[in-house]
């Protein structure tokens, strides 16, 4: 049995793991180009963080330099280790320690008789790198060194004695000699090692005056032959680094900063992000912590889908991927475990698992889109007074107003043109969006629906701190104050067939109205409720069409059957233009999924909600004359629904 697994580690890959990613045949060039190049040579490896520098760093490492009969001694350093001492003096001392250090390692391991002479000529010139600082700060920077190197360190830094004058040129002198020497030791004992790889991680993680630093002074010591440096770096990070030298980059010392980089960096390596092919990728990740089965895996629509929401939203940055999956991992367990709380069996269907990684696609990355869905999930019925609430100006007249049908697209663009990014993005928030519609409309179901239970569990892994309270309701109260001004706004509106209007039982969970003493389902409920914040009023109701031995618990079967499938469509449509009629009230579930059977009765129920910020609008003569219309048309197209021949044949 497979061991289970709820979590992707973010580790960097080794050289034996499988390309999931399918970028062999850059890493095989570059691989290529490292045997045969002529040295000294630095090759940077640039790229946003979490875009696998590190993992082609771990492999190019494996297929070079730890493979039988290596040509190459392998040295590693990560800087950001260094980064975190105090200041920028330690830091670099420890860095270039670190590096020589490990160098006069490989030579003692390699031929021993030379380690004294070695080590006490790079380190006596070394002093003068460290001259101005104190003795606590130089031993602190090489307190990991080798006994040996620490007594001769001793002997050439704290030796009051000693006057000699050294300058970078000496010790990159005497470290040439020293790896010149090993290599010559090397082709006459028959060892096949002829150069160093310095493997210069996380570059991009520290500051980047100070990056720039120890590229300068890696630049001054290690320019040496026989040596190759591969830095992870990016061209950005030595433009901010910069800054204090030539200032904000501009047209005009665009040069300058190029040929800093050009000076250091021979060869300049961009992760092949764009290239990345993240179907299989995406699909192992989501198998391996039990998010999808193997057949949605073999689902190539499925993959495809959760591969356009990863690609619009994230991108293919393999770290940002697996924060990703781990999100909706975690999302996953505690759907089941508040389903198993509450002896609920549902499994997530397919397009659930679609929409809410989509939902976590913006969350991770468009994170202030994001927070306008966990205050209003119902997006497609975003208002003016929504937009007003959030501060954002709606103008019709922007430069995509004739491609923006849809009020939501033009409250995202008012909010995304407030940010480069996300004004760079636009175009994708708004087809993840789209897609979604696309999915729930395919399964009859309200993309508000499945996104209002979503935001809720995602609240615990957004990054935006909650600050408003939460917004309780009375609920007896608030239905007894309205069903004060609803009755007699309800009695002036009535229209032929209805005759009366009154209400039924108790108001504890929902108020009922009947309007037909001899029909008990010719009835309309509404209840209240909080979500996100926000106040919403239910209205709809459950109605039987027909009762028979005969019927099927597929619903549509049913209408089949009888040949009533055009009948019912008619009535759909009838829901739908009333959806339209009445643009601030609107549906909860689509018409054509309201079908359902129980006791072999086939029964269809219809609800529609509508929202405020403030619970006082729900007593408004406007909101109760708008609620009161729209109630009449309500129960008149379920009366007809009701009195239609569902059993024709």
């Amino acid at each position: 049995m497979n061991k289970k697994v709820t979590g992707i580690v973010d580790i960097p890959l080794k050289s034996n793991e499988d390309d999931k990613l399918q970028i062999k045949s850059f890493e095989m060039a570059l691989a290529e180009f490292i045997k045969y190049t002529s040295t000294p040579i630095t090759i940077a490896l640039q790229g946003e963080w979490g875009s696998g520098k590190t993992s082609l760093m771990n492999r190019l490492d494996e297929q070079i330099c730890q493979v039988q009969n290596a040509e190459f001694y392998s040295i590693w350093l990560n800087t950001w280790h260094y980064a975190l001492m105090k200041n920028e003096e330690n830091i670099l001392i420890g860095i270039i320690n670190a590096l020589i250090e490990q160098v006069i390692e490989i030579s003692k391991n390699e031929h021993p008789e030379k380690l004294k002479y070695l080590i006490k000529d790079v380190y006596k010139v070394g002093k003068t790198i460290f001259k101005g600082l104190s003795k606590v700060a130089v031993k602190t920077a090489v307190s990991q060194v080798s006994e040996d190197a620490a007594d001769v360190i001793n002997e050439t830094l704290f030796n009051d004695s000693n006057e000699e004058n050294y300058n970078l040129n000496d010790l990159r002198n005497k470290l040439s000699e020293l790896i010149n020497e090993n290599i010559k030791k090397n082709k006459e004992n028959g060892i096949n090692k002829r150069a160093f790889i310095f493997f210069i991680d996380d570059l991009d993680r520290i500051d980047p005056s100070l990056a720039v630093s120890i590229l300068e002074l890696m630049k001054n010591i290690f320019d040496i032959d026989n040596c190759i440096f591969i830095l992870s770096i990016d061209y950005d990070v030595v433009v901010k680094g910069l800054k204090g030298k030539f200032g904000e980059l501009n047209e005009n010392n665009e040069r300058e900063f190029r040929s800093f980089f050009d000076k250091i960096i021979q060869l300049p390596f961009q992760m092949p992000v764009s290239s990345y092919v993240i179907d299989d990728y995406i699909k192992e990740i989501l198998l391996s912590v039990n998010i999808i089965n193997d057949d949605e895996a073999k689902n190539e629509d499925f993959i495809k889908t959760m591969v356009l929401f990863t690609g619009l939203s994230i991108g293919t940055n393999p770290r940002s991927i697996k924060r990703l999956v781990n999100t909706l991992s975690f999302i996953n367990l505690l759907i089941k475990s508040k389903n198993k709380l509450q002896n609920n069996e549902h499994e997530l269907q397919s397009y659930e698992k679609q929409l809410i990684f989509a939902l976590i696609c913006l969350q991770t990355g468009f994170p202030a889109i994001y927070n306008l869905l966990a205050d209003n999930a119902d997006i497609e019925h975003w208002s003016d007074e929504f937009a007003q609430k959030h501060n954002l100006e709606i103008n019709d007249n922007n430069i995509h107003s004739d491609i923006l049908n849809e009020k939501w697209q033009h409250i995202l663009y008012a909010v995304c043109i407030k940010s480069p990014y996300l004004s760079r993005h636009f175009f994708d928030i708004v087809n993840i969006i789209k897609q979604m519609q696309i999915i729930a409309d395919e399964n009859n179901k309200s993309l508000y629906e499945i996104l209002s239970k979503t935001v809720e569990l995602l609240s615990v892994t957004s990054t935006k701190a909650v600050s408003k309270p939460m917004v309780e309701i009375n609920t007896i109260r608030v239905l007894y104050a309205l069903n004060q001004k609803l009755i007699p706004a309800l009695q002036l509106k009535l229209r032929e067939p209805l005759k009366f209007v009154e209400r039924k039982g108790r108001m504890i969970a929902k108020l009922t109205y009947k309007f037909d003493e001899r029909k008990s389902n010719n009835s309309v409920s509404i209840s209240v409720f909080v979500s996100q914040n926000s106040y919403y009023l239910k209205v709809g109701n459950s109605i039987e069409l027909f009762s028979s031995p005969k019927n099927s618990d597929d619903s549509f079967i049913n209408l089949e059957r009888w040949g009533t499938t055009e009948l019912f469509s008619q009535f759909v449509t009838g829901f739908e233009n009333l959806n339209k009629k009445y643009s601030n009230i609107n549906f909860t579930n689509k018409p054509g999924s309201g079908l359902y059977v129980k006791k072999q009765k086939q029964l269809f129920e219809q609800y529609f909600q509508t929202s405020t910020q403030n619970i006082e609008y729900f007593y408004t003569s406007k909101f109760i004359n708008n609620l009161s219309d729209f109630i009449i048309d309500f129960i008149l197209e379920s009366y007809k629904m009701v009195n239609a021949d569902w059993q024709a044949k």
